[in-house]
């Protein structure tokens, strides 16, 4: 494509103004000697830019791949830490259910005793066998029933000594409140 200059531009549009004019005057068709610039190649730049920005707006699609290979070293290392964390927690876990159950057991044991009042030899060696020799989950359960069914006797009959207190308090309080209005009358 050639470069056409601007001023060369205006004149060929001030030439076919004038021939416009002349035509319009004389009414003849004339033709003008003008050259056209060969506009295929401004068609041709164009369109591919139209493609271009056809191209430029499509969404990309962008495709991850992760890669879990036990041959990476940073994932074996990790792999190894994990499972040595996993180890002591349940290491851990373990030997906090034992002193769970160790203080559960003691729980129950002094609760019984604070039910019965007093503790023999005997009683220590009902506590060894059911709890250490000779463990039988039955058997505790039932004396676990046994505990709290007294305990919750005393605290009904604690209820009820705590309801009398205040109705006796109520009725020596009504008392006195007659007593004096009868000597006041």
């Amino acid at each position: 494509m050639k470069n056409i200059d601007v001023n060369e531009i205006y004149t060929l549009f001030e030439e076919i103004r004038e021939l416009v004019k002349a035509g319009n005057t004389n009414n003849t068709a004339s033709q003008p000697e003008i050259e056209l610039p060969d506009l295929s190649a401004i068609n041709e730049l164009s369109y591919k830019l139209d493609e271009t920005i056809k191209e430029i707006r499509k969404p990309v699609k962008t495709e991850y791949h992760h890669i879990f290979s036990i041959a990476s070293g940073k994932v074996f290392f990790g792999v190894i830490a994990i499972s040595i964390v996993l180890l002591i927690s349940l290491f851990v876990i373990y030997h906090q259910r034992k002193e769970i159950i160790t203080y559960r057991d003691n729980d129950m044991k002094y609760r019984y005793i604070r039910m019965q009042g007093k503790v023999t030899s005997e009683d220590f060696s009902i506590f060894d066998s059911l709890f250490y020799f000779n463990r039988d989950g039955k058997k505790i359960k039932e004396l676990r029933k046994y505990v709290e069914a007294f305990e919750e006797n005393v605290k009904q009959r604690a209820r009820i000594i705590e309801q009398e207190e205040r109705l006796k308090a109520e009725k020596e309080r009504l008392e006195k409140e007659s007593n004096t209005s009868r000597k006041s009358k």
